[in-house]
């Protein structure tokens, strides 16, 4: 039996969606820097760092899935090799969580 046709109309978005801070205010990820330079330093981390640097210090093995930027780029880090560590999700996302809470109380 033939599944049915995609439909041509263009979807609704609710109003809350359209008010939501993530369309309102947040760039692509190429208008925020991360284009295809990024994804070729970050394949090059993931190379050179198998392992989650934090993970490693705590004396824990988890893989490296992110290639996080030290300083960040909002704080003025930039986008050289010494500048990219790897982490693992939990980790990234801890340290995310850090630097949000203090660019807020900024």
């Amino acid at each position: 039996m033939p599944s049915k046709p995609p439909s041509l109309r263009p979807r609704k978005v609710s109003a809350a969606r359209k008010l939501s801070n993530w369309t309102t205010t947040r760039a692509s990820r190429q208008a925020r820097g991360y284009g295809r330079e990024h994804e070729l330093m970050r394949a090059q981390v993931l190379r050179e760092e198998p392992l989650c640097r934090i993970c490693t210090a705590e004396h824990r093995i988890s893989p490296t899935e992110i290639a996080d930027h030290i300083v960040p780029k909002a704080e003025g880090g930039s986008d050289e090799r010494d500048n990219y560590q790897g982490l693992c999700r939990p980790c990234h996302k801890a340290k995310t969580a850090r630097e949000s809470a203090r660019a807020r109380r900024k």
